[in-house]
């Protein structure tokens, strides 16, 4: 199946109310719309009546406008003069919300302007752009290029998947990795989402469910807050963790069963490209109770998403949500800091004999401990910063996406 007839495919899941969390509604260029959504904004003007209009001082009112709608700190946006800025991208940016929150970061990083062209291109590119020689190992595809079992120093049996971007087609891919990994005997997993800078959130919801057991379905797996104008849209807007297929790809249809581990603890790598969805399926974890054993360094800060909305050529992804565990946590703005501190070593080879990263969880699956060395293995207290230069492959505004039928 061609991409574009997938991503329509897909599109079919907004048609129930209860599915809108996975799917998102409005945005794009004006399809898909549901009842439940931003209301117009009474301050500026519904946005929709200056969408489409491409003077420079409409295109401005219709950005302030539609801020004012979906933005999740509308309510904090600073007064700028519009007449000051000749362009759109520099208005955009100036009404974005930096104010330092609880934990002293500003609180959007991450809202992005950019030609709509170039967003289509990012995101049908993002899942290209890793090391070749991934592809040469023995995995299930593009998204998960490296899956095998083997056994530690005192003879436990692991599975090591490692998982790459949530692109529409990773899900199928999971799967057929978690499955080969069960039919294994492993007794733990690594769960590498080291270079993972996230994606659609459905396909966190799906490898975060095969993790867990029957046990774990119903639970929340993330809740998802809009701003305080979309309180119905909040109180729809909930994924819950499932034993089977809720969002359908293109080889195992919804309502197909999963091929569950229903394991109480897992391991995984993480570095500062470890971002947005991937953030969710350790966040989400941690929610219902498993052990996330975290090795490799702190991961990159973002529990929130967006929809893609364009208009004159532009592609907008202002921040409009934020995920919150079943446990109500979704305050990770200086990003999830490692169980076991280790460096990553890019020269040798993820999943290899020489692999830093596995090497630790190896050593923490037969000993319940970090190596020594790392930041809790007795050379680093583990209240030390920890610090990383790495910037996620996938860009901010494409980590957490709804919608995987509008790019």
């Amino acid at each position: 199946m061609k991409k574009h007839a997938l991503f329509r495919s897909l599109a079919a899941c907004a048609t129930a109310a209860w599915l809108l969390a996975g799917c998102g509604g409005g945005g794009g260029d004006g399809g898909g719309s549901s009842t439940l959504g931003p209301p117009p904004s009474a301050r500026f003007g519904a946005s929709t009546q200056f969408e489409g209009i491409c003077d420079l001082p409409t295109q401005k009112r219709f950005v302030r406008s539609y801020l004012d709608e979906v933005y999740l700190w509308y309510n904090e946006v600073p007064e700028v003069n519009a007449a000051a800025y000749s362009n759109i991208p520099d208005y955009f940016n100036a009404l974005l919300v930096r104010t330092p929150d609880a934990n002293g970061q500003p609180k959007d990083r991450f809202s992005a302007v950019l030609p709509a062209s170039q967003a289509s291109d990012v995101l049908a590119q993002a899942a290209l752009q890793f090391d070749a020689t991934q592809l040469l190992s023995a995995g299930t595809g593009t998204f998960v290029p490296l899956v095998f079992t083997d056994s530690t120093g005192s003879g436990r049996r692991f599975g090591y998947i490692q998982f790459t971007d949530h692109d529409v087609g990773a899900q199928d891919q999971l799967i057929a990795a978690f499955q080969q990994v069960r039919d294994a005997g492993a007794q733990d997993l690594v769960l590498d989402l080291r270079r993972n800078s996230g994606g659609f959130l459905y396909i966190a919801l799906t490898a975060a469910s095969m993790v867990t057991g029957p046990g774990s379905s119903g639970q929340v797996f993330e809740r998802l807050r809009y701003n305080d104008k979309r309180t119905a849209e909040s109180n729809a807007s909930t994924l819950f963790f499932s034993s089977t297929v809720q969002f359908a790809e293109t080889q195992h249809p919804v309502g197909s069963p999963l091929p569950q581990l229903g394991l109480p603890r897992v391991f995984v790598l993480t570095t500062g490209q470890t971002c947005s969805a991937s953030e969710s399926i350790i966040n989400a974890l941690q929610g219902i109770g498993v052990q996330v054993v975290r090795i490799g360094t702190t991961t990159c800060g973002k529990p929130y998403g967006f929809r893609q909305k364009n208009n004159c050529g532009w592609a907008f992804f202002p921040i409009e949500f934020q995920g919150t565990n079943a446990k109500g946590f979704g305050d990770y703005t200086t990003g999830f800091r490692p169980t076991c501190e280790v460096q990553d070593n890019a020269t040798a080879g993820a999943g290899s004999a020489s692999d830093p990263l596995l090497t630790a969880a190896k050593f923490y699956i037969d000993n319940g401990q970090c190596p020594a060395g790392t930041a809790t293995g007795g050379l680093q207290s583990a209240a030390t910063p920890i610090t990383t230069q790495e910037s996620p492959r996938r860009p901010a505004w494409a980590g957490r996406l709804l919608r995987p039928d509008q790019r």
